[in-house]
């Protein structure tokens, strides 16, 4: 009897992982929501895209963006940017709300840049060039710091 649980649960899983890993596909800018072109060509028209990716979630679609120099933008299905993330560079100030960029530029941590930042329905999250992880709520009072 356990063996036949286990392996209906191997099973099972193999499958799931399976049909997981064929709801990601390939595609290009040009196919993204025309929010997501617009905020792409304003923010990062100088660099290159290596790939795109559109995966199909259960609450619609999900896209990812990323560039030769190893910046990832993520969106969801109605085009807006859910995530940005650079590895040596600063996102782009003009994506960052003003008082994250004032709690973060002042006196608080200087010399650090935010290299990447998440949003969601409830909260922002930074993440400094030290590595140091800061979450915001949506009036951008500080709700943890971890490092």
């Amino acid at each position: 009897m356990k063996k036949t649980f286990l392996t209906l649960f191997l099973m099972t899983t193999m499958f799931g992982a399976a049909y997981a890993d064929s709801r990601e596909k390939p595609t290009s800018v040009d196919k993204l929501p025309q929010a997501a072109q617009e905020f792409l060509s304003a923010h990062f028209k100088d660099l290159t895209v290596a790939y795109a990716v559109e995966e199909q979630k259960y609450t619609g679609k999900e896209y990812e963006v990323v560039y030769t120099d190893r910046t990832e933008v993520e969106f969801r299905s109605d085009g807006q940017w859910e995530s940005v993330g650079r590895k040596y560079s600063p996102v782009p100030a003009s994506i960052v709300p003003q008082p994250i960029q004032t709690f973060v530029s002042g006196s608080n941590y200087p010399g650090q840049f935010i290299r990447q930042i998440d949003r969601n329905a409830y909260t922002w999250e930074v993440e400094l060039s030290n590595g140091l992880e800061i979450k915001f709520d949506n009036q951008f009072n500080v709700i943890d710091i971890d490092d």
